[in-house]
């Protein structure tokens, strides 16, 4: 055994380094974003010029895959580097408010970010608020937090987890303002949802991001495939495919994860059969494979349980050959996939809530059960990804996580 390992380890690869393709990398150049970085140095100026001085906030509005995130990131890095040149100690803390989805979790994010001795347990959000904003005081600190996925608190926070941390200033009004804030939203939807004053403000720093077009995601997997792959390594019609595919000017949906997620495939499948270029028909085949809505960063941010509610789900309708399955079908289908993965299944309150979690996101839909049923249940279908896809990159993304 240890000899087909081995010798699987020490295959030649067709990748130099395939973690520059996935979702957490943020390259140093951003093609076709600069007006965007330019539009947030112009808005945070102030902390530079006047620190202390203001809360600031911006709001970066886009559909998936439009840069907002990498924007956002590579914008607090270079900003914390420029405030350090003058003097000002500026922390950029990047939160995943899809993945950390209640007030406290946010807080312990940033918490953990600025300081390493906060405790983690024991603090209510709101005091752990006040411990952060002390350390960032005795240290004459600022903090710079993104919140990724703010409309996900706005609409489904169970508490009104973005609106205190957005007001969190108001309460320190004769202090320095330690805090300054990036939103990141698909639209702006959910804002009436929000104070009017908050919302104003918003309103007046708004960096849009746009869809990106053939030309622009060819650029984008030019630049990528460069430091991902050995040189020569991808043909250029298989950039030119992916480009075709993914950009919104020939009917794709402009998403570049989308299209870094379809090189990225293709080069495993050109690497599975030791093949040393990566041709269109590795990119046919990869978006056989892959659905626009079923990115590896969306299901990944998903728990595990909610990932193998999932796979039910597909079972189920895969198996039945039905437009939709009721929730108790999808119920027996869970446990049995929980028994397969080695977990204990959850209750039907949890199952409950993991399914509304789903609908959220987009990945499935519900509604209610009509003629042909006994009495009323809620039945699940998916939005427009095939089953056997959902099923196949489910379980590729559970044993990625496993080790399975």
């Amino acid at each position: 055994m240890f000899e087909i390992i081995k010798k699987e380890l020490e295959r030649s690869s067709i990748f130099k380094d395939e973690s520059k393709l996935f979702p957490d990398y943020v390259p140093e150049y951003l093609p076709h974003r600069s007006e965007q970085l330019r539009a947030l140095a112009r808005i945070f100026r102030v902390l530079i010029d006047r620190p202390g001085s203001v809360s600031q906030k911006a709001l970066l509005i886009g559909p998936v895959g439009t840069g907002k995130t990498a924007v956002s990131k590579r914008f607090g890095i270079e900003f914390e580097k420029y405030a350090k040149e003058k003097g000002i100690v500026i922390r950029y803390v990047h939160v995943n408010c899809h993945k950390d989805r209640r007030l406290f979790l946010v807080m312990r994010r940033i918490a953990s970010e600025i300081s390493p001795a906060i405790p983690n347990r024991g603090l209510a959000p709101q005091e752990m608020m006040h411990v952060v904003k002390q350390v960032l005081d005795d240290k004459d600190w600022y903090a710079l937090v993104a919140l990724d996925e703010a409309d996900y608190l706005i609409r489904y926070s169970e508490d009104e987890a973005l609106y205190d941390l957005l007001r969190i200033t108001e309460e320190y009004v004769e202090d320095k303002q330690r805090f300054s804030f990036i939103l990141i939203m698909r639209d702006t939807s959910v804002l009436p949802a929000l104070d009017a004053s908050i919302t104003s403000v918003l309103m007046h720093n708004i960096v849009k991001f746009e869809p990106y077009t053939s030309e622009q995601i060819h650029d984008i997997i030019e630049q990528r495939a460069e430091l991902a792959f050995k040189e020569g390594a991808v043909s250029s019609e298989a950039l030119k495919l992916i480009a075709d595919i993914a950009g919104v000017d020939m009917g794709g949906p402009g998403d570049a994860r989308y299209a870094l997620e379809l090189l990225w495939r293709a080069g495993k499948y050109a690497e599975n059969e030791s093949a040393t270029l990566v041709t269109p028909d590795h990119v046919r085949r990869a978006k056989r494979d892959i659905h626009p809505s079923l990115r590896m960063d969306l299901v990944g941010d998903l728990t595990k349980h909610e990932k193998l509610l999932l796979l039910a789900i597909a079972r189920a309708l895969k198996r039945t050959q039905r437009a939709y399955v009721p929730v108790g079908v999808v119920e027996r289908e869970y446990r049995l996939v929980c028994e397969e993965w080695g977990e204990r299944p959850r209750r039907h309150t949890q199952v409950w809530s993991y399914v509304q979690n789903l609908k959220k996101v987009g990945i499935i839909s519900t509604r209610i059960s009509g003629p042909g049923y006994r009495g009323k249940t809620t039945l699940i279908s998916f939005q427009d990804a095939p089953t056997n896809v959902i099923e196949k990159y489910v379980e590729e993304v559970l044993r990625r996580e496993t080790g399975r």
